[in-house]
């Protein structure tokens, strides 16, 4: 469904806010926020049994993380129900959900793959749930050795071109530079709705789940893996750059210890492909 401009501006803020009232100590504020956004948001976008079953995964979401559920059987249940919205919501599956059509089956850019493109703002309540277990602003326990700041620096600014250059080596993409209002929101809606999410379940969530159990570098590969899998859509040669590309936001997130830094080199990555180069790929 194509949106004005208004609606556009709504969809951002109402991801943005979402993000940002995890960082409140009150509960009424983490999870009372959520739950009146969801329902002003069906004036711009969603229907009535979306807003329920958003509403019903806040509240799980709220039972899980203060521990309300003491019995074994409900808190599985919950936990079993919880997991099931999480890959609706992923996956743009629930049902009455409807993303916001910015184009239909068009090319973003000239020399491009045309495509439709959807602004979805039903995956960053993943985010927001994750971010009532896993950190974004404080620092992270599990790091590597301490490195020199330069190196921080340096390891993003020379690996993103490296792996641009790679795609286009491969025949993914051509240089094409443009900028229009279009690539704007797209790189907006990209930040709130999809390096969070992204970098918190395969970062934050993954990556240390592994380092705790087989070690820093088992986990940084094997997240970085299955982060390159779960590009199959673009095939072969895609999944490899989207592995290498894995690995440059685990090294990142391991040498900074913060996600934060993780989040702004995806975005930076994914903003330096949509802004430079042919999107999503060129056009065979």
């Amino acid at each position: 469904m194509t949106l004005p401009d208004y609606h556009l501006l709504a969809a951002l803020l109402y991801s943005a806010l979402l993000l940002l009232c995890t960082g409140s100590a009150k509960p009424a504020m983490r999870y009372g926020i959520p739950i009146a956004a969801v329902w002003l948001s069906l004036s711009f976008a969603g229907s009535l049994h979306f807003a329920l079953q958003a509403t019903a995964y806040i509240g799980l979401t709220y039972l899980l993380h203060q521990q309300r559920l003491s019995v074994r059987w409900p808190k599985i249940l919950a936990w079993v129900l919880w997991s099931g919205l999480s890959v609706g919501l992923l996956t743009h599956q629930l049902p009455g959900y409807q993303g916001f059509l910015l184009t239909d089956n068009t090319q973003v850019k000239a020399n491009s793959l045309t495509a439709s493109v959807y602004l979805n703002t039903d995956k960053v309540l993943i985010a927001w749930a994750l971010l009532q277990w896993l950190p974004v602003w404080q620092k992270n326990a599990r790091t590597a050795p301490h490195v020199a700041a330069w190196v921080k620096l340096t390891l993003p600014l020379l690996t993103i071109p490296l792996i641009m250059l790679m795609a286009v080596q491969l025949g993914l993409l051509q240089w094409q530079p443009d900028f229009s209002l279009l690539l704007v929101i797209i790189v907006l809606s990209n930040l709130l709705n999809t390096c969070f999410t992204e970098e918190l379940l395969f970062r934050a969530g993954l990556q240390n789940y592994l380092h705790k159990k087989i070690g820093m570098f088992g986990g940084l590969a094997i997240a970085s893996g299955l982060f390159g899998l779960a590009h199959f859509a673009g095939g072969g040669w895609y999944m490899l750059l989207a592995a290498l590309a894995g690995l440059l936001y685990g090294l990142v997130y391991l040498l900074t210890g913060r996600l934060l830094w993780a989040v702004l080199c995806h975005w930076g990555l994914n903003t330096t492909h949509l802004l430079l180069f042919t999107w999503p790929v060129v056009q065979a």
